[in-house]
């Protein structure tokens, strides 16, 4: 089955042909709201360094426990963690702790079931070392700083809630390709909102049958921007797994290098997104994780 490639959703007005690129983003957002207040909201926006990673005031000291977690119910908090953090026990919680790696991941927890990763920086190798991705595993992941690795987060099977993450300057040595958020078999009831991915190269997120079926994946309220190939994969139907319940809805969307999205073989269904042209979408304190495309501007359930 050839690839689809689609474009769906409303797709935002050119913007002036004059005026600073601040303008003009500004002009695309007005006319995305209807009634022209889409960055006016005084909520915190999508995001940034400014409202993700370790909170300000909080006194850090160096980690010096097991690199490998056996523990169940361990609760890490305040740290600077320098290395890879194996996670092999359930209920594990790491918070406002700051992850240096420069090897293959961050926090590697496929054997840590129920993991939670909240309001931690980490800082990669970059393009000093090949690298993954600074989290690994299945949990609850929220309002992480995450840079200077090849991916993001990798989910690994099961369920999992990603929000409010800031995922951004994604480097690493070696033939990367870089993916934001990665879901690539196994996952079912996944929940991804309310982040923002600046991704290059590959995708914001991807969703691919690689290594078993998925399942009952929302992709909700995010805001993707960056240069990646397509914002977006769900392919399904690969090593003979399938991808089902996908919805991608009420996103603000950056065209990626080739387009939008690429689908093929998997039941994804679009609703609400905003989509920009190139370099034309806000950055992420110009619009809220919280104002989705009002029905009235246009935006309807539509699929490929």
């Amino acid at each position: 089955m050839a690839v689809l490639f689609v474009t769906l959703g409303m797709t935002v007005p050119p913007a002036p042909g004059t005026g600073s690129s601040s303008q003009q983003r500004q002009a695309f957002l007005y006319a995305a709201a209807c009634e022209g207040d889409a960055g006016a909201s005084t909520r915190a926006g999508f995001p940034d360094a400014s409202n993700t990673g370790v909170p300000p005031g909080t006194q850090l000291t160096d980690y010096t426990g097991p690199m490998t977690i056996e523990t169940p119910g361990t609760v890490i908090e305040g740290k600077i963690i320098t290395g890879q953090l194996n996670v092999a026990a359930p209920d594990v919680v790491i918070k406002n702790c700051v992850v240096k790696f420069d090897g293959w991941w961050g926090i590697q927890a496929e054997n840590g079931k129920n993991i939670t990763v909240k309001n931690c920086k980490f800082i990669g190798p970059g393009y000093g070392a090949e690298s993954n991705a600074a989290i690994l595993g299945a949990g609850t992941f929220i309002g992480n700083d995450i840079s200077k690795s090849e991916n993001g987060i990798v989910l690994s099977g099961g369920s999992s809630v990603v929000k409010g993450n800031y995922i951004h300057d994604l480097e690493a040595a070696g033939e990367p390709h870089y993916d934001g958020i990665s879901v690539q078999g196994g996952q079912n009831g996944v929940l991804i909102e309310g982040n923002t991915i600046d991704s290059r190269q590959t995708s914001n997120i991807i969703i691919k049958s690689d290594f078993g079926s998925i399942n009952d994946v929302r992709v909700n309220n995010n805001l993707m921007i960056g240069d990646a190939g397509y914002a977006i994969y769900s392919y399904g139907g690969v090593n003979g797994y399938s991808t089902t319940g996908i919805k991608i809805t009420n996103n603000h969307i950056e065209k990626g290098h080739w387009n939008y999205y690429a689908v093929q073989n998997s039941d994804t269904t679009f609703s609400g997104n905003i989509e920009y042209p190139k370099n034309k979408a806000p950055r992420p304190r110009e619009v809220t994780p919280d104002n989705p495309l009002p029905s009235a501007c246009g935006g309807a359930d539509t699929q490929p």
